[in-house]
């Protein structure tokens, strides 16, 4: 049978002063024990091999009625963060989803639909685990103390004595320096830091982390801070079916319903992926190019990306600098947007292949109100998108600076017309003086 996997506790209270001043005074790095391995597209999502070239491993995807997997995947950080997928999906106690990755274990709700990170180490603290748990310099569970939910809160986030993991806590994949966010991905602590060997690990109720403190042959680089392979040590002890870490083809989508006798398949399909083939090796901008084709107003450029195999990548760009169109190298985007939802990036591709389009049909002309007016249909087209996106997903999104640049857009078009060329004048005026070229950025 599936363990009973307990609910995430709300988080409300403010993160200590001290600790949002370390997050924000310096990055702590995660290294990871080796470069995340490649993945290939398959329906809903992407499919990484086991490391033997086998052919067989695991996927990870959106269902149509069910978890959105993927997405949630790519939100906590895809590979680099989390890994790659080490089982397969199942369906648990209570129609709750599940699926681990190598460093944590995602868990979808039936009730709200959302996808979130399970408490995989309270799952674990049980007396039969504990021995497995110290081999694996895993710290020892410590009795919260006795208060009010909201003090015995705060009283545990104390815990965090360490400055190097406190750092790495607030430095959460989801807002950087947010309380809520950082207790969402790792939960809450369960014990204080511990001296293991070459490092010092504290244990949280989803993850666990690793300060390197001694070099040693094969460790980390001393002063980082990693995530513990959390989900490998949960697939070694606890998964709750051997089916489940059976790795499958790349063509197998069918999640695992444990709640039968004996447990089978259920008639969950991957949700719909881009019914084009575009020319980028981004799993992200794949997702976000399926976003637009939802979007009607985005038929004609997507339609013209295809058959012209225009190229669509991240690359280093410039602070404030969202993306550009050239027509030799095709769609840039800031390689900074890299971990930014696929929502908000799809509608800054709309923008860039409004471009495109004008490109293609010979409208983005040569002087500089030519190049203003351009960039006024790209801004409608990119705030009209944004709209019919957000009208279909209504998703509480990570308030990150591309969220707001979109809200904020979106607000102007609502305005008319006139407010939306006033934009492209204040925001373009200055790039639109400079000599013509088949360049256009955002």
């Amino acid at each position: 049978m599936s363990p009973s996997l307990p609910r995430r506790p709300a988080a409300h209270c403010v993160i200590a002063a001290a600790l949002l001043i370390a997050a924000l005074a310096g990055s702590v790095g995660r290294a990871v024990a080796a470069p995340p391995p490649d993945a290939t597209p398959v329906t809903g999502g992407a499919f990484f091999e086991r490391s033997d070239g086998d052919g067989v491993g695991f996927a990870i995807r959106n269902y149509a009625e069910g978890p959105a997997f993927y997405s949630a995947y790519l939100r906590f950080g895809g590979a680099q963060t989390l890994g790659p997928p080490v089982s397969r999906p199942w369906i648990g106690d209570g129609g709750f989803a599940f699926q681990l990755t190598q460093r944590a274990l995602l868990q979808w709700s039936p009730t709200d639909g959302r996808v979130g990170t399970a408490n995989l180490f309270e799952l674990l603290n049980r007396p039969e685990f504990a021995a497995e748990l110290r081999a694996r310099h895993i710290p020892a569970v410590e009795s919260p103390p006795p208060l009010p939910p909201q003090l015995a809160q705060q009283a545990r986030l104390a815990w965090m004595t360490d400055r190097a993991i406190a750092e790495a806590f607030a430095n959460n994949p989801l807002q950087l320096g947010n309380q809520d966010a950082s207790i969402e991905f790792h939960g809450l602590p369960m014990s204080r830091p511990v001296r293991l060997g070459p490092f010092i690990v504290q244990r949280f109720q989803r993850t666990a982390l690793q300060y390197w403190v001694e070099q040693v042959d094969g460790g980390q680089p001393v002063g980082s801070v990693v995530l513990v392979n959390a989900g490998d040590i949960y697939r070694d002890l606890a998964l709750p079916h051997e089916r489940l870490a059976a790795p499958q083809a790349p063509d197998h989508a069918a999640v695992l319903d444990l709640r039968l006798e004996p447990p089978g398949e259920t008639d969950l399909v991957p949700a719909p992926v881009a019914s084009r083939a575009y020319n980028t090796a981004s799993h992200r901008l794949r997702t976000a190019l399926a976003l637009l084709e939802s979007v009607d107003v985005n038929a004609t450029a997507l339609e013209l990306a295809e058959s012209a195999r225009l190229a669509i990548d991240f690359e280093p760009m410039a602070e404030g600098l969202l993306a550009t169109f050239h027509a030799a190298r095709g769609i840039r985007i800031n390689e900074s947007l890299s971990t930014e939802d696929p929502l908000p990036l799809a509608a800054v591709l709309a923008h860039e292949l409004r471009h495109f389009e004008d490109f293609k049909l010979g409208r983005l002309g040569q002087n500089t109100q030519d190049c203003l007016n351009a960039e006024a249909r790209a801004l409608a087209r990119e705030a009209e998108t944004w709209n019919a996106l957000r009208a279909a997903d209504d998703r509480a999104l990570r308030e990150t600076l591309l969220v707001r640049v979109e809200t904020s857009r979106a607000t102007v078009f609502a305005e008319g017309p006139e407010a939306i060329v006033a934009l492209a004048q204040r925001l373009y005026h200055e790039v639109c003086r400079q000599p013509a070229s088949p360049v256009a950025a955002a």
